[in-house]
C-alpha cells in the first residue's frame, strides 16, 4: 500500500484501535506510528462534536452498509489544531478481524467556502428581499402617481370653474346690476311729486337700494373667492402690535382688548390678512354687545401640540401651533347656528351684515395651513381659538 500519497489514508479494526496510517497523516496529527498503531482509536482523534456524530450515525451505517461515502469530521492533533476531513471508508472482512479501511482529504479551506458560500445566500436573499421591497415600493409609488394625477386632474377642474366662476361674479353679474340702477335713476328723475309718483319713487328707491346691496355682495364674493391670489407673503410679525393696529382701525371706543396673556407674540403669515381676522373677531363682538353692559374681549396665546394631519386618517404628526384665543361676553351664537358659524352668507342675528365675516376668517386661517374653531363660553359669550403652524 502507498502511504506517500497526498491524502490521509488509515485503517483500523472493527474495536476501533488504527492498525496502519500514512506519513501524511501521522505528521499532521503530530503523532509517530509507535505511538498509534494498536494503541489509539480512531474515534480519539476526533474531535468532540464530530466524535458524537460518528458514534451516533457514520458508524451505525458503516456496520449496516459495509461503506459510507462523503463522510466530514474534524480531527483534532495532538497540540489541538483541527484538521477538517472529508473521508470515503468501507468495511473489509478479507482478514480474520473485519477491518475497514479509509482515504481522506484535508479540506483546510472548506469553512471558508462553506461561509462564503452562507455569505452569498444570505447576500442573496437579502437583494430577493430588497427587490420585493423596491418591487412593493414601486407598485406604491405607481398608486400614488395614479392618484394623484387623479387629484391633479380634478384640482385643474376646479380651477378651471373658479375662474369662470370668477368671471361671472366680476362681469357678467355685475353689468345687469349696473344697468338695474342707471335705468331705475332716469326713471327716478322723470317721476311727478305726486301721490303715486311719490309711491313709484319709494319703490325705485327700494330698487336701488337692493341694486346697490346686491352689488356690493358681489364685490365681496369676488374678493373671497379670489382670496389665494391676494396672499401677501408670508413675513413675522408681532401679535400684540397687530392687535393694536386692529384696534386702531375699528376707531371704537368701548372696544380695549385685555392681551396680557399673550404668551407668545411671534406670528409668521400674511400679516395683514391675520390683522383682518382680529379686526373682524372684534368688531363682531362689539356688533352683537349685549346692551348695558360693558364689553370685555380678552385675548390669550400660548404654544401648544397639536397633531398636523387634520383631513388624512390615521396619520399622526405632533407639531408646534400657536393657539390664539378670543374671548368675548357677546351675545353669541344661536343654538342652530353652533355648526354653521364659519359658513358662507351665514346670518344668525339682525345686525348681522353680509354673512361673510366669519368664512373670510376661516378662509384665511386655511391659507396659513392651520384651524379655526368656536364654541360658547360657559358663563355667556364666545370663544374663537385659532392655530397656527409654528414656524420660527
Amino acid at each position: 500500500m502507498n502511504f506517500d500519497l497526498p491524502c490521509y489514508i488509515f485503517s483500523f479494526s472493527v474495536d476501533g484501535y488504527l492498525t496502519h496510517i500514512n506519513h501524511l497523516m501521522l505528521t499532521h496529527l503530530e503523532y509517530d506510528g509507535k505511538e498509534v498503531i494498536d494503541h489509539i482509536r480512531f474515534e480519539d482523534l476526533l474531535t468532540g462534536g464530530s466524535r458524537i456524530f460518528y458514534k451516533t450515525h457514520f458508524l451505525p451505517m458503516l456496520m449496516m452498509q459495509g461503506k459510507v461515502d462523503e463522510l466530514f469530521l474534524s480531527l483534532s492533533s495532538k497540540s489541538g489544531k483541527e484538521y477538517p476531513v472529508l473521508m470515503n471508508m468501507v468495511l473489509s472482512d478479507n482478514s480474520q478481524m473485519h477491518t475497514v479501511h479509509a482515504v481522506g482529504l484535508h479540506m483546510a479551506k472548506r469553512n471558508k467556502y462553506e461561509k462564503g458560500i452562507l455569505e452569498a445566500k444570505q447576500a442573496a436573499e437579502k437583494a430577493l428581499k430588497e427587490n420585493a421591497l423596491l418591487l412593493k415600493m414601486k407598485s406604491e409609488l405607481e398608486r400614488h402617481q395614479e392618484l394623484l394625477e387623479q387629484q391633479l386632474r380634478e384640482l385643474k377642474r376646479i380651477n378651471q370653474q373658479h375662474v369662470e366662476f370668477n368671471k361671472v361674479l366680476s362681469h357678467d353679474m355685475q353689468e345687469p346690476l349696473r344697468k338695474i340702477q342707471l335705468f331705475a335713476g332716469i326713471l327716478e328723475g322723470k317721476t311727478e311729486k305726486k301721490k303715486d309718483g311719490e309711491k313709484f319713487s319709494f319703490y325705485l328707491n327700494k330698487l336701488q337700494d337692493l341694486s346697490l346691496y346686491s352689488r356690493d355682495l358681489l364685490m365681496k364674493l369676488q374678493r373671497y373667492h379670489s382670496l389665494e391670489k391676494r396672499m401677501n407673503k408670508f413675513t413675522s410679525g408681532n401679535l400684540e402690535e397687530m392687535i393694536q393696529a386692529a384696534v386702531s382701525k375699528l376707531n371704537i371706543p368701548e372696544i380695549q382688548p385685555d392681551f396680557s396673556k399673550l404668551r407668545v407674540k411671534e406670528v409668521r403669515g400674511d400679516i395683514p390678512r391675520l390683522t383682518w381676522v382680529m379686526r373682524e373677531l372684534m368688531a363682531n363682538a362689539y356688533r352683537f354687545r349685549i346692551e348695558d353692559t360693558p364689553l370685555k374681549i380678552e385675548i390669550s396665546s400660548e404654544l401648544i401640540k397639536e397633531n398636523y394631519y387634520k383631513t388624512v386618517q390615521d396619520a399622526y404628526r405632533y407639531t408646534d401651533f400657536i393657539q390664539i384665543r378670543v374671548k368675548d361676553n357677546s351675545m353669541g351664537f344661536p343654538n342652530y347656528g353652533q355648526d354653521n358659524a364659519f359658513g358662507l352668507l351665514q346670518k344668525f342675528h339682525v345686525e348681522s351684515g353680509k354673512g361673510l365675516g366669519l368664512a373670510y376668517c376661516k378662509k384665511i386661517v386655511d391659507l396659513h395651513h392651520g384651524h379655526i374653531l368656536k364654541k360658547d363660553n360657559a358663563e355667556g359669550g364666545s370663544q374663537f381659538t385659532i392655530l397656527l403652524p409654528y414656524l420660527p
